[in-house]
């Protein structure tokens, strides 16, 4: 455990902490640090990792390549992959330089997607891929050694890597989404999202449903009236997500009605009848950060892992973790 957190301390700020170039005026790259020692620093940085109740440890390089499976389609092209295996990689190097989380009975991460990263041993992904299982395997352990030790600093410190499914045309600004703003994590376009199954989906949730779901938090609620005026002043941020709305006389958060009722994001209108309320959305996930969608959209357009991340990560910089020698 000691020697994880000098690796963590151990960042090679000054020396790999390198700027944001731009090329041509188009469009903003993360240049390739200048790597100094040939030993791989995944490979030799050891993680633990709170699994179905269990501590396990292992290598970072085992863990991301867990990771990558578990969170990106393995048939994405290579430099997606790649930006993905840097962004899980920034995201646990992050965790691991906060107080620990009670929750991980003293592990550095979880399993569980919903409170860290999903993770499975990337051996146990073979069934599913079928025939590809060996080639994809391959893809996957090849964008984590390709990015060895890569991170994403904001002030010289691992930045918030977050990262959804799909996005609505943009992505979100934190502000808009958590109330907190943060200056990497801006709203920006994307493209290719659409290509997520289930990009457009609906929810329809019967009135007497509704009406209850919505008085467990909000007592005040009034559902008096036709349901055609339940809900009013819908208030939309920049990238179209639902911040607020009035429903039944209550201002509620977009974010709250998603979790309620299930919703695959908060951008959603609502068509109400006599009968029942039907949420229809697009996008999944939160929608801040990098879009995993919206990264193959841009590496089919061309553009390699550095270029993708510089697009969602603005102003953040690439660096490199270092690997602290015991003595």
């Amino acid at each position: 455990m000691k020697r994880f957190f000098l690796l963590c301390l151990g960042l090679w700020l000054a020396t790999f902490a390198l700027p944001l170039v731009c090329l041509g005026g188009e469009r903003a790259i993360l240049p390739t640090p200048q790597v100094q020692e040939e030993e791989a620093i995944d490979a030799n940085t050891t993680v633990t990792v709170l699994r179905d109740g269990v501590v396990e440890e292992m290598s970072l390089e085992t863990y991301l390549q867990g990771v990558v499976a578990a969170e990106m389609p393995a048939l994405f092209p290579e430099e997606a992959l790649k930006a993905q295996a840097v962004a899980a990689r920034t995201y646990t190097m992050k965790r691991a330089a906060e107080e620990a989380d009670a929750s991980h009975k003293g592990a550095m991460v979880c399993a569980n997607p919903d409170h860290c990263k999903a993770y499975q041993p990337i051996s146990s992904f073979a069934a599913h891929w079928g025939t590809s299982g060996e080639s994809y395997t391959e893809k996957i352990q090849k964008a984590v050694h390709d990015t060895d030790g890569e991170i994403l600093l904001y002030e010289n410190q691992p930045i918030s890597a977050v990262f959804h499914s799909s996005s609505d045309g943009k992505t979100e600004r934190a502000a808009d989404v958590w109330g907190r703003d943060v200056p990497y994590l801006q709203s920006v376009e994307t493209v290719g999202d659409d290509a997520a199954p289930n990009f457009e989906s609906t929810v329809t949730v019967p009135k007497e449903t509704f009406i209850a779901k919505v008085k467990e938090t909000y007592r005040n609620a009034d559902f008096s009236s036709a349901p055609k005026t339940w809900f009013s002043d819908f208030v939309r941020s920049d990238a179209g997500g639902v911040k607020t709305v009035c429903v039944g006389g209550v201002n509620i958060s977009g974010r709250d009605l998603r979790v309620m009722f299930g919703l695959r994001s908060t951008h959603f209108t609502v068509d109400v009848d006599e009968s029942n309320i039907t949420f229809a959305t697009r996008g999944y996930g939160h929608g801040v950060g990098m879009s995993q969608y919206g990264a193959q959209g841009l590496a089919k357009k061309g553009m390699d892992y550095r270029g993708i991340l510089a697009h969602y990560y603005q102003g953040a910089t690439l660096g490199k973790v270092k690997i602290e020698k015991q003595v």
